[in-house]
Order: C-alpha cells, then structure tokens, then sequence
C-alpha cells in the first residue's frame, strides 16, 4: 500500500499541464503538485504509478507496447530481438510495459535526471543504458553508448505531447536506430493549440511521402482520464523506418 494518498483539486485550466494533485503523507502534511511536475512527482516512490497508471488509467504504456509487438511480428521479428530506444523513458513505466510484452528496452532516455534516479530506485537494470540527457546535445560518449546497443525501434510513449519533444529531437532519435527501424508513438487526438506536435507530424509526413516510413499500424484510443474525470483520446502509430533509398 503507499504512504501516501491522493485527491484531485479542480485543475487550473484543460491542458495536461494544468492538471494538479494533492498528496497527503503519513505524517499528515499535504503537499500540491502539477501532475507534470515531474522532479516532484518521480521523487516519491510509486506516486507516478499510483496516480497515472491506476487513478487515471493511463493506457499508452501496454497499447504501445502490444502494437508494437504486433508489428514486429508480423515482419518476421521475433519480439525478443526487438532492442528498444525507449525517448522520454521518465521513471520506467514504458520500459516496464515492453519488457512485459517480450521486447527488450536496451536504452532509456530523458532529459530529466529526476527520472533516471527513479528508474535507478525502482527499476534497477531495466535499460542496458539510462541517460538523463538532451536528444540535441549528445556527447559523443552517449552517443556511441547508444550506437554500441543498436536499437532497431524507437518509441516515443507520451513523449509527443505537451510540448515535451521538438521535430529536431525526434529527427536526432531516429538516427540513432539501425538504418531499417519500427517506430512506435502516441500523440493526442486533439492537438490542443500545442506547437511541437504539429512540426513532429509533419516530419513524419514528409519522410512518409518520401518512403522512408511505412504505416503499419494506427489507431485512436482512450490515453487516460482527466483529473476532473472526462477523458483525453490519443492514436496510436507503429511505422516501419528506413534510411535506405526506396528502391
């Protein structure tokens, strides 16, 4: 059982961002948090899981990770030779997911440190590798780190949303996986005036028109309840990634 318990203040507005949470301690002290205050929230074990992932049914983490299983599958990939570059890792719940679903997380990474120390705490060996770091400012240690590994999928679960991943970064994930790829992510139904997700699919159109992604799977579903309990619809997208030329 946690130390711990939750409530749900009336949001600030209808951005993810604006979402907000009540945690109460042991000791009766009540601290509020955003629910995207992620050096907060990461910091006390299993209050993620607990309001995420139970309380509000989020639903991307084993979705993503059953399409993509899927997908591979059907190429003739067997789940478990499936390496994963798991971007916005946070505290481990994708990697969980796609370890649970056969495939293996060799790399994690985000840009929070806060999240590496909770994998660290809650996940020990989880990843081959988990960086705290920025897509856009690889040192060529990490690089080579994550090339060393070969992933030859990349997922972005939640990862486009809320402004978390500009098209550049994406544009950096993609080139760090084998030159023939599956790329798995969720992005929201309702882009809801958020500007990142818009440049992310295009450049996924554009390398779609230019035949270097393959659609093989996509479909909208339920992400996750609100705080205020209405619900919030994402799609799902699994391609197949190329840097060969189209013959």
């Amino acid at each position: 059982m946690p130390s711990f318990d939750v409530s749900f203040p009336p949001p600030l507005g209808a951005r993810p961002d604006e979402e907000l949470i009540d945690v109460t301690f042991g000791d009766g002290r009540t601290e509020r948090m955003g629910l995207h205050d992620y050096d907060r929230v990461f910091a006390v074990p299993g209050l993620y899981e607990e309001v995420v992932q139970h309380r509000l049914d989020c639903r991307s983490p084993e979705r993503i990770a059953a399409l993509l299983a899927t997908a591979a599958l059907g190429l003739g990939w067997p789940p478990g030779d499936v390496r994963v570059l798991d971007v916005g890792a946070g505290n481990g719940v994708s990697g969980a997911a796609l370890a649970a679903a056969g495939l293996r997380p060799v790399v994690g990474i985000d840009i929070l440190p806060a999240a590496r120390a909770a994998v660290a705490r809650d996940r020990p060996g989880l990843y081959a590798l988990y960086l705290a770091a920025d897509l856009l400012a690889l040192d060529a240690e990490a690089e080579a780190a994550i090339r060393a590994l070969a992933p030859n999928a990349l997922t972005l679960v939640g990862a486009v949303g809320s402004d978390h991943l500009p098209a550049e970064a994406l544009a950096a994930a993609l080139d760090l996986v084998c030159d023939e790829a599956l790329l798995a992510y969720t992005f929201p139904r309702a882009t809801e005036g958020e500007t990142e997700i818009g440049a992310v699919l295009a450049l996924l159109e554009k390398r779609r028109r230019g035949g270097a992604l393959k659609v093989l799977a996509r479909e909208p579903y339920r992400h996750r309840l609100t705080t205020d309990g209405r619900e919030r619809w994402w799609v799902a997208v699994v391609a197949r990634v190329s840097r060969r030329p189209p013959r």
